[in-house]
């Protein structure tokens, strides 16, 4: 991750309620492929009934906005503009879409969300700030989603996370930089894929809040002031045993077969064509297309226009992030 000159500051470690809220509701409504089992392994841990949330509240959602984006990556900015998302409670931002308490878009870059991204998330900012129907059905679709939650915050979930601030915050005090202590799978240790190289050549200051509902990664949100990111409040959780086996396995099966790392190596060596690969390694041209399928969709390899040909290179860096985060993924239980 690339770091300026001058170290990182970092304004705050604290709680948000809203980035819990939203971390379940992301869930829920997000059509990606780590959404499902995520909320199943929610559902069987810390809160029971959030499976059935999916069915009872992603079409709604999806009617609410009627612009095809996936989750809900309004309202981490929307609390930030009603000048709540460091607070312990969810109330607070209720409350604010009750009154229509929302500062004006105007300005905020977001620039850990893609143009697209970006442009739709200001948007239904404007359309929260504007319409007081449309906030008010946003209200009843939060609330719907936090009410599973509500009791195991009350119970179990702000100490925890007030338990990893501390934590967090020696660990910081102690000299550790940010892109040392979050861990594996977190958006900002794949800088390269979630566009973040430049994020902190342009922003110097950031929050970070644990969070309870998180059960791996985490989130890393521009707000213009600084960057919010949100963590695991504990990721040695006993149910994240299986989710860290599983995602290893996942992501090392495309190094599982001889001739797909076969066709890796050579084109980390010269990029090839696929008539040329298929020659060299004495392979059929289906063989080597669909090996190369699923080495794209790995970002293994990625497709190169050579004068009027198109061949594929191999990512040196893809396959050392590859490497990494299972090694880390599995070291981490040590």
């Amino acid at each position: 991750m690339p770091t300026k000159p001058a170290p990182l500051i970092c304004r705050a470690v604290t709680p948000s309620a809203p980035s819990e809220l939203a971390w379940i509701l992301d869930l829920v409504t997000q059509t990606a492929r780590y959404a499902e089992p995520a909320l199943a392994e929610l559902d069987g841990s810390l809160v029971p009934g959030a499976r059935g949330l999916r069915s009872r509240l992603m079409e709604r959602a999806q009617r609410l906005w009627g612009d095809g984006l996936p989750g809900c990556p309004e309202l981490l900015p929307l609390a930030h503009l009603a000048g709540c998302l460091l607070d312990d409670r969810v109330e607070p931002l209720l409350a604010s879409l009750l009154a229509g308490r929302i500062a004006s878009a105007t300005g905020l870059e977001l620039l850990t969300e893609s143009p697209e991204d970006r442009k739709a998330i200001v948007t239904r900012l404007g359309r929260l700030r504007r319409d007081a129907v449309l906030r008010g059905a946003y209200r009843v679709l939060l609330l719907d989603a936090w009410q599973p939650a509500v009791a195991r915050w009350a119970e179990n979930g702000r100490a925890a996370v007030r338990e990893a601030c501390a934590i967090w915050q020696t660990r910081l005090n102690a000299g550790s930089t940010i892109d040392q202590l979050v861990p594996p799978r977190h958006p900002l240790t794949r800088a390269d894929e979630f566009g973040y190289e430049d994020l902190f050549l342009q922003r110097d200051e950031f929050v970070v809040s644990p969070l309870y509902f998180c059960m791996s990664g985490g989130h890393a949100v521009d707000l213009g002031s600084y960057v919010h990111i949100g963590v695991p409040a504990n990721d040695l959780l006993p149910v994240r045993k299986g989710r860290d086996a599983a995602f290893v396995a996942y992501r090392l099966r495309v190094l599982s077969e001889a001739s797909r790392v076969h066709i890796l190596i050579q084109l980390l060596s010269a990029p090839s064509g696929v008539m040329e690969i298929a020659r060299v390694l004495h392979l059929s041209q289906p063989t080597v297309s669909g090996h190369l399928k699923i080495l794209r969709e790995a970002g293994l390899v990625q497709p190169r226009r050579l004068g009027g040909r198109t061949v594929f290179v191999g990512s040196r860096k893809r396959i050392e992030r590859l490497l990494e985060d299972a090694r880390a993924t599995i070291a981490r239980w040590e």
